[in-house]
């Protein structure tokens, strides 16, 4: 059962983040997970059609009363548009505007920001490819890695664990020589969050 027009409004206080340029990934996970948690999330991927609009009965046929299943769908999905405007940056606001449903906002927002340019795309490759954990700490230059991987698969590109293994043992300075050898020599895969577990071994050591 979904929930009640009138709560759908107090949801906004659990949907802090708000769509920009940057962050679409972050935002859908965080609005897809709400939403989904109080079955909504069919108004936005159109699993949830509209009802019929008007009664129909055997001595007049269509008639001009709306129904009562349509005008309940009705109020949730504009009550889940105003909800979602309210995520929205001002920038993002600016491609929902006309948009008279939750799905047809969901598209237009969707075909703007998870669509990644070949541009981008390209640009995102070479920073995986060149990233240096510098004066980074292990978990924060692994948190650049998960962000460029998370850019990648919001445009249908998508990056094995290996691939992010060998990225960040590339990126990695000098101290961590020792660990590299011992990792490219390993015949058996290791798992990304052992991988994680041993860099943070290792800059602790390091740092002691």
């Amino acid at each position: 059962m979904t929930i009640p027009v009138s709560k759908i409004e107090t949801l906004l206080g659990v949907l802090t983040i708000k769509l920009n340029e940057d962050n679409f990934v972050k935002w859908n996970y965080q609005l897809e997970s709400v939403l989904q948690r109080y079955d909504l999330y069919s108004h936005f991927d159109g699993t949830s059609v509209c009802p019929s609009k008007y009664v129909i009965t055997e001595s007049e046929g269509v008639t001009t009363e709306l129904t009562e299943d349509y005008r309940h769908w009705i109020q949730i999905d504009k009550s889940l548009l105003s909800l979602l405007i309210a995520t929205l940056s001002d920038e993002a606001i600016e491609y929902v505007i006309g948009c008279k449903s939750a799905r047809d906002a969901w598209l237009s927002l969707t075909d703007r920001y998870a669509s990644v340019s070949r541009a981008r795309v390209n640009q995102l490759k070479t920073e995986l490819h060149t990233i240096h954990k510098g004066g980074d700490s292990v978990e924060k230059f692994l948190l650049r890695l998960k962000h460029i991987r998370d850019q990648l698969s919001a445009a249908g590109f998508k990056l094995s664990d290996d691939d992010i293994i060998i990225a960040a043992l590339n990126g990695l300075p000098q101290e961590y020589d020792m660990i590299k050898t011992v990792l490219i020599a390993r015949e058996t895969p290791i798992a990304l969050k052992e991988f994680r577990a041993q860099l943070l071994s290792v800059e602790k050591n390091i740092e002691s």
